[in-house]
């Protein structure tokens, strides 16, 4: 017997290793810097601005599990960072359009990632090290 529901992809239900794709991208634009070569800047508007709608949607969700305040700012960045991928910036403003659209999700996907209890390999770096020199180093 053949299933006629849609098969879904575990990429859709699986909220921790969407964001962890999300920051392996960003991280890796991140280490490669941001060149202002009008082809480079075009190629990472185009990453970012198909990254933006899967990100989004479980912002949302998110906001709805917040208190008050937290989701009214978080359904602002929402809104800011969808505009902004949804945007076509002039050729001349390109460069701070992708900057800013880098923050913007960065943020975002801070907020994911803290809300999931996913840390990035960075934090949990700076965690163990900051641990260590609390454990060796001088008492005060």
């Amino acid at each position: 017997m053949t299933s006629t529901a849609p098969a879904v992809r575990r990429a859709d239900t699986d909220v921790p290793a969407l964001l962890v794709h999300a920051r392996r991208e960003l991280d890796s634009m991140a280490n490669r810097g941001c060149v202002s070569a009008p082809r480079a800047v075009a190629d990472r508007l185009t990453t970012l601005e198909a990254l933006a709608p899967t990100l989004i949607p479980h912002a949302r969700a998110l906001a709805v599990r917040l208190g008050e305040k937290e989701a009214c700012e978080l359904h602002e960045l929402i809104e800011r960072t969808g505009d902004r991928a949804n945007s076509r910036p002039r050729a001349d403003l390109a460069y701070e359009h992708l900057l800013v659209l880098v923050t913007q999700l960065q943020e975002l996907l801070r907020r994911l990632e803290r809300a999931h209890g996913v840390a990035c390999r960075r934090t949990q770096a700076a965690d163990k090290r900051r641990g260590s020199q609390d454990s060796t180093g001088p008492k005060g």
